[in-house]
């Protein structure tokens, strides 16, 4: 709950937060069985690693959705700086870091769009999933957990790249007709009219590919949401 998207943000009141996890333990405890007698042979000292463990799978677990709206970042962070974006930066509520105008933008309309197809609710599945696969205590660290955690971070650079696609072709075709031009009309002071250009270019590009934007976010959190459930379940 600390790290989620939607749940973990840096805007939101730790009271609101620790009240939210409060309640989702009070509704998930009555779903989840516990060996008693495995409970009573662990000491103190066994208690505490084994709670610490179990706070590191639960930030493990909870790391990988973030991954997913960070390849949406990197994607406005690409186009912005392509835009000519790049010294324009906001404060990310969510890591709490300056990134770009665009990235931002990206951030906040994957934010919608995430609310809007319940993936909230998706989200808290995966979090009572997480307590009914998973044994109570004594949680391992797989290596197909690592090799998963990879992949995904990998995918964060392609999620970029098709998100900063249709602004990158149309910055590509605006700085070629640039070039043509200023080969045909030497004169011309084509600094002047170039940058302006393609920040326009750009910032229509970018209105007129959010529909593509919304498809792509729902088409890439099912598949997303699919392998977080599959590396849940390798921590049996």
């Amino acid at each position: 709950m600390l790290i989620l998207p939607f749940y973990g943000e840096k805007g939101a009141p730790v009271q609101i937060k620790l009240a939210l996890a409060i309640m989702i333990t009070v509704i998930v405890f009555p779903l989840i069985s516990v060996d008693a007698s495995l409970l009573r042979s662990v000491t103190f000292l066994g208690t505490s690693i084994l709670l610490i463990q179990s706070l590191l799978v639960g930030l493990l677990i909870g790391f990988i959705p973030v991954l997913l709206f960070t390849g949406f970042q990197l994607g406005g962070e690409i186009a912005g700086f392509n835009i000519g974006f790049a010294i324009v930066s906001v404060v990310d509520p969510l890591s709490e870091s300056r990134i770009s105008l665009i990235a931002q933008f990206n951030y906040i309309i994957a934010i919608l769009v995430f609310i809007s197809i319940n993936g909230h609710f998706y989200l808290l599945e995966g979090v009572v999933k997480s307590f009914q696969v998973m044994p109570l205590i004594g949680s391992t660290f797989p290596e197909i957990a690592g090799q998963m955690l990879l992949q995904t971070s990998a995918n964060i650079f392609v999620i970029g790249m098709k998100i900063a696609a249709p602004v990158l072709v149309a910055i590509l075709l605006t700085n070629t007709g640039l070039g043509i031009l200023a080969r045909t009309i030497p004169q011309l002071n084509i600094f002047i009219i170039g940058f302006p250009l393609q920040i326009s270019v750009g910032l229509i590009t970018l209105g007129l590919s959010i529909p593509t934007f919304v498809f792509l976010f729902e088409k890439t959190f099912k598949a997303a949401y699919r392998d977080w459930l599959f590396f849940i379940k390798a921590f049996k």
